[in-house]
C-alpha cells in the first residue's frame, strides 16, 4: 500500500490530529504539495497531501464546501490544514464536506512548520523507493538465475508468477500460448488475445491495462531491435505495483533474449532439413547416409514416405512457420524445405497423414486461401517422384481453382503430366489446336473457346449453345469449321478424347507461366 495518511498521522512529533474523514485514513500518499491558491488542482496529479494555512478556502461555508470537493474530484490523498496563521481551528463548512466525502483533514498546530511533515514523508517514500528497489534486484536475480539454469521461456514465466504473486502468460504472434503459469492462465488466452488484436497500437512501444475476470493484466510486447516476438501477460487480483512492473520489465529483457536463442536454433535446424530434403529428392544420397538422416529426424527406418507441396499467403518463411507450428504438435516426423513460390513438406506414409488438417491449420495462421498438392507414396529413395508429383496435383489446383488435391485424383491430368516437358506438351496441343489459333486471329472467331464448350458439356448442343450466348446453329456452324481446319471427325469419341486433351494440355501450360 505505502505510505498512508494514517502513517503520517502516527508519525512522532507532529501532534497531528485528524478532524474529518477517518474513513479515508488509509489512502496511499504519493507526494506532498503546498499551496495557498483557491484552486490548486490543475497543478496536481492525484494522490498528493496537500498542505495550507487555509488562505485560499475562500470566507463562506459555501466557498470551503466548494475547495474540498475540488480536491476530492482531483483525487488527492488528504489536507492538512495549518493552524494560527488564518484560523485557529479547521472551518466547520471544511470539516462537514470531508467527513461526508470521507476524504481526511487533519490540523497542524501552530509550532509544528510544513517542512517537519515534508521531511518525514519525503524521507518515509525515499526508505519505501530504496526498499522496492532493493527487493526488485533481488527478484531480478531469482528470474535470472532461471535461466542461466536453462529454464527457458516457461522457468522465467513460472519465476515471475512467484516474485509477483499472481500469474504469467507469453503469448506468440498468433495468440498460441508459449508458457503458461497455470490452466487458468492458460484459459485467459483467447480472451487477452482478442484484446491485444482490438486494440494495440501501431508500433512496438506500447502496453496495455485491462481487467479480466476479476484480475488486473498488464500486457506488453516482447521483442528487440523494433521487432515484436511475442506478448507477455502479467495478472493478478490486485492492481500491479511499482514493483510488479519493474520485475515484468526484467522478465522482458530475458524472454526477447530466449526467443531471439529459440530462433536462432530453429532457423538452423530449419536450413539442415532443407539440405537434407534437397538432397534426398536429387537422389545424391548414398543410402546408408539416407538412412540415418531420416532416422535422425524421427522417421521410422524401411517406411514409405511422401511429399506435400503447399503455397498460399505470405512468404516462404511464413508459410514454413505455419507448417512447422502444426506439425509439431501432431508428433509425427517432417521434413520442410522452402522454395520460390512455397514449401515442400516430406512425411510419413503410414499411417496416412491428416494433409486436410495441415492444410487448413495454415491457411487460418496465415489467413488466407492456402492450396495442398500431394504425391503418392513412395520408398525413400523414390522422394524426387513424390516430389514431382505433389507439384503436378500443386499445379492442377491452380488450374481448377481446388483447395488440395493428390497426383492419383488427377485423372486425366495425369497422362498430360507425365509428359512433364513442356516442349512435348505444347507440341501435343498445337498439332491439333493452332489451325484453330490461326482462324481465331484472322477472322475473329471463337472456334477454341466454342470446342471447349461443347466438349465441357458433353457434345449437348442446347447447353454449349447457352453457356456461349449463341443459337445452337451457330455452335454448329463452328464446330463443323473445327473439323473441316483439323481433319477430326467430332462424332467420333476418339477425336473428341484428343481435342480434350490438346486443351487441357494448354490449360496446364497457361497456369505454369501464370504462377
Amino acid at each position: 500500500m505505502g505510505l498512508t495518511i494514517r502513517d503520517i498521522l502516527n508519525v512522532p512529533g507532529l501532534a497531528l490530529r485528524l478532524v474529518a474523514g477517518e474513513a479515508g485514513v488509509g489512502r496511499s500518499v504519493r507526494w506532498v504539495h503546498l499551496s495557498e491558491l483557491e484552486d490548486p488542482t490543475p497543478w496536481l496529479k492525484g494522490g498528493e497531501l496537500l498542505l495550507t494555512t487555509g488562505r485560499g478556502v475562500g470566507e463562506t461555508a459555501a466557498k470551503q464546501r466548494a475547495y474540498v470537493q475540488r480536491l476530492v474530484a482531483a483525487g488527492l490523498a488528504g489536507l492538512g490544514f495549518g493552524l494560527g496563521f488564518g484560523f485557529a481551528k479547521v472551518p466547520r463548512a471544511i470539516v462537514n464536506a470531508a467527513e461526508q466525502a470521507g476524504f481526511p483533514v487533519f490540523e497542524v498546530p501552530y509550532p509544528v512548520p510544513f517542512i517537519a511533515i515534508t521531511e518525514a514523508v519525503f524521507t518515509r517514500l525515499l526508505a519505501e523507493q530504496y526498499e522496492m528497489l532493493q527487493r526488485a534486484v533481488e527478484a531480478e536475480h531469482v528470474i535470472t538465475r532461471t535461466v542461466m539454469e536453462g529454464g527457458g521461456v516457461e522457468g522465467i514465466a513460472s519465476s515471475l508468477a512467484k516474485v509477483t504473486g499472481g500469474w504469467a502468460l507469453l503469448l506468440d504472434l498468433h495468440g498460441i500460448p508459449l508458457a503458461a503459469t497455470s490452466p487458468a492462465a492458460k484459459q485467459r488466452a483467447p480472451r487477452i488475445w482478442e484484446e491485444l488484436r482490438s486494440s494495440r497500437p501501431e508500433g512496438t512501444g506500447f502496453s496495455l491495462t485491462l481487467v479480466d475476470r476479476g484480475h488486473h493484466v498488464w500486457i506488453q510486447p516482447v521483442g528487440a531491435q523494433g521487432r515484436i516476438e511475442a506478448f507477455l501477460a502479467v495478472g493478478r487480483p490486485e492492481a500491479l505495483s511499482q514493483f510488479d512492473r519493474i520485475v515484468a520489465g526484467h522478465a522482458l529483457s530475458l524472454f526477447a533474449i530466449e526467443l531471439a536463442k529459440s530462433r536462432a536454433v530453429a532457423e538452423a535446424e530449419r536450413r539442415l532439413q532443407g539440405d537434407f530434403f534437397d538432397a534426398l529428392a536429387a537422389g545424391t544420397l548414398p543410402p546408408q547416409e539416407l538412412a540415418r538422416g531420416l532416422q535422425r529426424f524421427g522417421f521410422s527406418r524401411g517406411g514409405t514416405v511422401l511429399v506435400a507441396a503447399i503455397e498460399g499467403p505470405g512468404s516462404p518463411e511464413e508459410l514454413a512457420y505455419a507448417a512447422e507450428d502444426h506439425l509439431s504438435r501432431t508428433g509425427r516426423p517432417y521434413l520442410i524445405s522452402r522454395n520460390e513460390r512455397g514449401v515442400n513438406v516430406l512425411l510419413q506414409a503410414e499411417p496416412p497423414p491428416d494433409l486436410g488438417s495441415l492444410r487448413k491449420a495454415v491457411a487460418e495462421r496465415l489467413g488466407g486461401e492456402v492450396r495442398l498438392g500431394s504425391g503418392g507414396a513412395v520408398e525413400p529413395e523414390q522422394v524426387g517422384r513424390s516430389l514431382r508429383e505433389a507439384r503436378y496435383a500443386l499445379q492442377v489446383c491452380r488450374l481448377e481453382g481446388w483447395e488440395a488435391a493428390g497426383f492419383d485424383d488427377l485423372g486425366t491430368y495425369r497422362l498430360l503430366l507425365s509428359m512433364a516437358d513442356p516442349d512435348a506438351l505444347r507440341a501435343f496441343s498445337d498439332a491439333l489446336l493452332k489451325p484453330l489459333d490461326e482462324y481465331d486471329r484472322e477472322q475473329g472467331g471463337e472456334l477454341v473457346p466454342s470446342l471447349r464448350a461443347f466438349l465441357q458439356h458433353n457434345a449437348r448442343w442446347e447447353t454449349a449453345a447457352a453457356e456461349l450466348y449463341v443459337h445452337r446453329h451457330t455452335l454448329r456452324y463452328r464446330m463443323r469449321k473445327v473439323e473441316e481446319l483439323t481433319g477430326r471427325d467430332l462424332s467420333s469419341s476418339f477425336d473428341r478424347m484428343e481435342f480434350w486433351l490438346a486443351l487441357r494440355a494448354r490449360e496446364l501450360l497457361e497456369a505454369e507461366a501464370e504462377a
